[in-house]
């Protein structure tokens, strides 16, 4: 019983300036031990005796005792709700699963739900885990992209065995293409788009079904060489009055006259989505395939590319399409908006791509938990930013140290106080050990929020770290004791520093901190008392931080 109040007497005395406050102590143990309330005498005669012990100690003996008792720092970790289901087929060694994004924009929260379960799975099962870059679109594909999908990925602490792309291989797709046509399961097609999607929906064929083997080869060699985009394009010979849509000849190959980031002018002809993914999910002998299951009409047209090829099929496992409520995943639309000034760019703190939650301040780990606690089922649903919130709160609470930060400061002038120049305040509560932080006082300039001038004005109220007072423009001093019914709110006084932060709706608010946030470094994560995490995102030529969230 002793080690437990010594240790929380401890702490309270560390965090408020050396002394320890009875009542204080007494709820922490109560709130870890309550059973005890059934001897609360004797605890709390207990605590007394303990408490006037601590507070006779000086400083450096407070801080010694209190190594003296082994405490360490723990983050805080949400065990995850949800545990990967076993995977049918599966067997160890011989897994091999793959995360395949288009490098046409940044990667959002869903990308990163679909890589983390794949290589989960693969770690699982110690087998592979593949990154493939499914690059068929020259018109989309950009630099950028693919450095936002390794880097993001690498951030979110996902390692792979192998990085590849659809790109490197299309002359393997130009070859299995001559395949088909010479097994008559394929043929050059010459109608327009929109013909195509007419004859798709009215369940018709076009002439260009029944050319010869001859005719289609000629054809496809004049697509490689001499006709243009649009003029031509090959499709698979399936059947045309299928009950998935998806199996009606769906094309296969393309024409596609633009540069391409990583082969340049090198091809014009490139496959199209489900013939390059289930080729390469054949040719890298992918086992498992855990994806969105709006790609679940596909599954049954990619399998059929598979077989006619000889090649083994993965198992598909289908989950839920992920959705954060009110939040853009569309490249289409994010582009657009970008482009319209709506938005600030890929990392504005109204998305939820891994650029912008990074630039936030919002943690991998946190991250992580919150996907893994999603599941894998198909049962659709509309998750919500508060969600996310509390997974990353809980990982980030233990490591963010704690400052004080004013937004709309009114200056208070305080009367009658004991001479003092300056308070120490833990950088974190619950960590007395990690040390404190210096804050300059002037009592004739004292700066508190607006709205808690206006809504204490003429109450008692206990400026943290300081002393009470009866709030008003000139405020009396009331005493230095600290108690659990007086109203705490922030400060800053003289030698504060002006900050800039960003707010989760893109605007951004001035404000004032004390002047030890001069010391973080870029990309701390740290707290603002009654305000909310933060993220510090520039350092020079002023101080400017990201709202993480409360």
């Amino acid at each position: 019983m002793r080690k437990i109040i010594l240790r929380y007497a401890l702490a309270n005395a560390l965090e408020y300036g050396g002394r320890a406050d009875i009542q204080a102590v007494l709820g922490k143990i109560l709130s870890e031990k309550p059973a005890w309330k059934n001897k609360i005498k004797q605890i709390s005669k207990e605590i007394k005796k303990v408490v006037e012990e601590v507070n006779s100690w000086e400083p450096e003996k407070q801080q010694a005792e209190y190594k003296k008792l082994g405490i360490k720092e723990k983050k805080k970790v949400v065990k995850p709700k949800a545990e990967l289901p076993e995977l049918p087929n599966a067997k160890k060694g011989k897994v091999v699963t793959a995360f395949v994004p288009e490098p046409s924009k940044y990667p959002h929260i869903g990308h990163a739900k679909s890589a983390l379960i794949n290589y989960l799975y693969a770690k699982k099962y110690k087998g592979k885990f593949m990154f493939r870059f499914e690059d068929t679109n020259p018109e989309l594909v950009k630099e950028e992209f693919y450095n936002a999908f390794l880097d993001d990925m690498k951030w979110l602490g996902l390692r792979w065995n192998k990085t590849d792309y659809i790109s490197n291989h299309i002359p393997k797709y130009y070859q299995a293409t001559e395949i088909l046509l010479k097994e008559n399961k394929a043929y050059v097609c010459k109608c327009k788009q929109e013909t195509i999607k007419v004859f798709r929906r009215e369940m018709k064929a076009c002439e260009h079904r029944e050319h010869s083997v001859k005719e289609n080869l000629d054809l496809w060699s004049d697509t490689l060489e001499k006709l243009k985009e649009g003029e031509a394009m090959v499709r698979l010979k399936i059947s045309m009055d299928h009950q998935n849509p998806n199996m009606r000849d769906p094309t296969i190959m393309r024409i596609i006259e633009h540069s391409h980031y990583r082969t340049k002018s090198k091809y014009r002809v490139w496959p199209m989505y489900d013939f390059g993914t289930a080729l390469m999910d054949g040719w890298e002998k992918i086992t498992h395939r855990v994806r969105s299951k709006e790609f679940e009409l596909r599954t049954e047209l990619q399998q059929f590319i598979q077989k006619s090829l000889g090649l083994k099929p993965p198992h598909i496992v289908e989950i839920a399409r992920f959705n954060l409520q009110g939040v853009p995943s569309s490249g289409r639309i994010i582009r657009e908006m970008i482009s319209r000034g709506e938005l600030l760019g890929w990392d504005d703190p109204r998305l939820a791509t891994l650029l912008a939650l990074r630039r936030r301040g919002f943690h991998p780990d946190g991250i992580k938990n919150f996907l893994i606690a999603t599941g894998v089922s198909k049962a659709e649903s509309k998750l919500a930013w508060e969600t996310l919130e509390s997974y990353n709160r809980s990982v980030i609470d233990p490591i963010a140290n704690r400052y004080f930060m004013v937004t709309d400061p009114v200056q208070i002038k305080i009367e009658t106080t004991p001479s003092i120049n300056f308070v120490e305040e833990s950088l974190h509560p619950e960590f007395p050990g990690r040390g404190k932080r210096k804050i300059p006082v002037n009592v004739n300039k004292i700066f508190v929020e607006k709205k808690d001038f206006e809504k204490f004005m003429g109450m008692k109220i206990r400026l943290i770290g300081l002393f009470n007072v009866m709030l008003a423009e000139e405020a009396k001093f009331v005493s230095q004791e600290v108690g659990l019914e007086t109203q705490k709110i922030q400060w800053v006084s003289e030698n504060n520093v002006p900050i800039k932060i960003v707010m989760n709706d893109g605007n951004v608010i001035k404000a004032m901190a004390e002047p030890e946030v001069t010391k973080l470094k870029k990309d701390s994560i740290i707290q603002f008392v009654r305000f909310g995490f933060c993220r510090v995102d520039q350092t020079k030529p002023e101080l400017v931080f990201y709202f993480t969230h409360k």
